[in-house]
């Protein structure tokens, strides 16, 4: 493996299921994974890296001044999402294949924990090569799409952000009699996930703050950020609007609710927004 793929493997959490092929034996199985996820890991790799040189870093994104939510921009992160539906459901259907079995003894599950853990990392870096295209070619970074992502799935429909089904399902194999326990690396465990939304989106509305300062046209809004952005300094463990988005910025998402419902998945939520680098 090249250097930058074994750097990504390590620190964006999906390092950790190489442990598996070792619990099942180094063999050709074991080669044509580590083949697979060096590949997919230097694709999303290339990918990630043009985001950033057109974008910028996510925190760094700038939200819409004139107008809230652009009906434009709201219309090609839905397109995005639509995009996506094929690689959602791959990833959801390898997620769901950690969940345990009826009857199923410790050695026997950790045999299938491990299989699903082979088969699941390059699902994983294909979901997210697939996510840093379509960005790239409907003209978003993914600090916008981080914006869209929490605006709409967390802070409106009220999905938390450390939302897992993963880490339910492991919770679960952990606490069972003979279970195996088992361990996302860094970057990948809830509370962490709940911690990187947290700052980059704080970072944006500090920008649109400060954009909207002397903006007597949207001080309602300007009060609102505030409001928010005041909540968050006192609770640390607070991610921004997630007692619910004010109504009055609320309105533009009402009749996309069932497209946006149909298009979140607790399966594939702690990887939408994820960064390998």
């Amino acid at each position: 493996m090249s250097k930058t793929t074994t750097k990504v493997l390590a620190g964006c959490g999906v390092g950790c299921l190489l442990v598996t092929v070792v619990m099942i034996g180094v063999g050709w199985m074991g080669y044509r994974w580590a083949r697979m996820a060096a590949e997919a890991v230097e694709s999303a790799g290339r990918t990630e890296a043009e985001l950033e040189e057109r974008y910028g870093k996510v925190r760094e994104y700038r939200p819409p001044v004139d107008e809230w939510l652009p009906a434009d921009r709201l219309a090609a992160f839905l397109e995005i999402r639509d995009a996506l539906a094929p690689q959602r459901a791959a990833l959801s259907e390898a997620v769901g294949a950690f969940a345990p079995s009826d009857g199923e003894s410790g050695m026997v599950g950790g045999l299938r924990a491990a299989r699903a853990g082979v088969g699941m990392a390059p699902v994983i870096l294909e979901f997210t090569n697939a996510r840093n295209q379509a960005l790239l070619d409907r003209d978003m970074g993914l600090g916008e799409y981080t914006w869209y992502y929490w605006l709409t799935y967390h802070a409106w429909l009220g999905h938390p952000a450390d939302d897992s089904l993963l880490h339910d399902i492991m919770a679960e194999r952990s606490s069972s009699p003979g279970g195996v326990e088992m361990h996302f690396g860094d970057g990948m465990e809830p509370e962490r996930m709940t911690w990187r939304l947290r700052r980059d989106v704080r970072a944006m509305l500090r920008t649109l703050e400060a954009e909207i300062a002397s903006d007597p046209e949207r001080a309602s809004l300007r009060e609102l950020v505030s409001e928010e952005l005041t909540a968050l300094e006192a609770d640390p463990a607070r991610v921004p609007w997630q007692d619910g988005l004010p109504e009055s910025l609320a309105v533009a998402l009402e009749p996309h609710r069932t497209h946006l419902e149909e298009s979140y998945s607790p399966a594939t939520n702690p990887f939408e927004l994820l960064e390998l680098d």
